[in-house]
């Protein structure tokens, strides 16, 4: 009888733990470097965070495309979390003072671009096929 009470238990505790684990949030991190952020893709869905980290050796912002949500002034070397939701867009910027070549804009700044993908990350292709 008592054993019967341990393997329900057990059955129950795996099944509650796989549930939970399907449903938990994540945490991403994300790099500015000086002209990129990497990943310049992060697959993402509601509930995760996201971890801006500023390594670009200037204190900068990172912007929504469409403008809903700011990261303001992060000084380099800092840090800053974003909480992912429901219907944010997919594009985020960030401007870097200077430059040169063809992605300098009429003020002298370089557009920097990341993305949120909230379809899933694409499956891993198999380099072991016949």
């Amino acid at each position: 009888m008592l054993s019967k009470f341990f393997m329900r238990a057990a059955i129950t505790a795996a099944a509650l733990t796989g549930t939970a684990g399907s449903a938990s949030a994540e945490e991403y991190h994300v790099l500015m470097m000086e002209y990129a952020f990497f990943p310049e893709i992060s697959y993402v869905q509601p509930g995760d965070t996201i971890v801006f980290e500023n390594l670009s050796g200037s204190t900068r912002s990172v912007l929504a495309d469409d403008a809903s949500w700011l990261v303001a002034d992060l000084a380099d070397g800092s840090s800053a979390v974003l909480n992912v939701v429901e219907g944010m867009p997919n594009k985020y910027v960030s401007m870097v003072p200077g430059g040169a070549g063809d992605e300098v804009d009429a003020d002298g700044n370089v557009t920097v671009t990341g993305t949120l993908n909230f379809s899933g990350a694409p499956a891993i292709a198999d380099d072991q096929q016949n």
